[in-house]
């Protein structure tokens, strides 16, 4: 089973591949004044992070991000919060960084950097990319939430930008806040079994929720993602809501849902539910199945 702790969820891509049921923020507004008070909250979590002090993680973390880290933790058998500060990726210091731009929503935010993030590797193996880190309002204190990382590979045209100044880019959905505050996750107890769901959406969005656990909303993909709660033994639920996408050039749109688990880190891992209907796909679908 692949391994899938992530405890900073970073993505680093171009675009996330699971959205929010927020989504992205139309309505963000560039807000320059609260750029410093953000980069406190930043710093303050960064080092909570180095020195594995969970009081000073807690007060800097937004809530609805302190229970998610946690649920992934623990539905990997994993001990919280002992994991996640072993983890080997070490949170970048923004010294050295150009700070780009702010936006805000007035309960979201994010902050753009360019520059080199430094993540725990060596000096040799760091590029110039774009860090983005985003921000909850919490009973009026702004907190981290997590961070994301969009690689400028050889885009020639947006490094030009960065060389004039010309910020206008960061209107981009990948530079955006959340729409809304996100909903708090329910904590989850430590499964019986770790599960990973193998999804594929293509041209599709997909909602996957187990054992009443949102797993995750998939937009268009074929990806992994570890079910959040895990799975217990004897009867266990599926929920699966679908919404049809505008046509995708090139790839016949279908939907396909597998569920792997595994009773013990690092076993081998068994297929325990299968999804893949003939004809049309419908919009909504509740199943059980049992685990021995």
């Amino acid at each position: 089973m692949q391994k899938l702790f992530v405890p900073m969820l970073l993505l680093i891509a171009s675009l996330p591949v699971t959205t929010t049921a927020q989504g992205v923020a139309k309505n963000a507004r560039q807000d320059p004044a609260i750029r410093v008070t953000l980069e406190g909250a930043y710093n303050g979590w960064r080092q909570a992070m180095v020195a594995g002090n969970l009081e000073k993680w807690e007060k800097f973390t937004a809530y609805s991000r302190q229970i998610e880290t946690r649920n992934r933790i623990v539905s990997q058998k994993a001990p919280f919060p002992q994991a996640m500060f072993e983890d080997p990726i070490q949170p970048p210091s923004l010294g050295g960084m150009i700070a780009l731009g702010v936006y805000s929503t007035g309960q979201t935010a994010t902050s753009t950097y360019y520059g080199k993030a430094n993540f725990g590797g060596g000096a040799e193996s760091v590029r110039d990319n774009l860090l983005v880190l985003h921000f909850l309002r919490e009973e009026g204190t702004w907190k981290f939430d997590n961070l994301r990382v969009v690689k400028l590979g050889g885009n020639a045209d947006l490094l030009l930008k960065i060389r004039n100044a010309d910020f206008s880019f960061l209107a981009d959905m990948e530079f955006q806040p959340l729409a809304a505050l996100p909903p708090v996750p329910q904590p989850v107890n430590q499964p019986e079994f770790i599960a990973e769901a193998w999804i594929d959406s293509t041209g599709y969005e997909v909602t996957l929720t187990v054992n009443g656990h949102l797993t995750g909303k998939f937009s268009n993909v074929k990806v992994t993602e570890l079910v959040n709660g895990g799975l217990k033994s004897g009867v266990n639920t599926i929920d699966i809501q679908v919404r049809r996408l505008e046509e995708v050039d090139g790839k016949s749109p279908k939907v396909e849902i597998a569920i792997y688990a595994a009773k013990e880190p690092g076993k081998p891992a068994n297929r325990m539910f299968h999804f893949k209907p003939d004809g049309a796909v419908p919009p909504a679908t509740s199943s059980s199945f049992n685990v021995n």
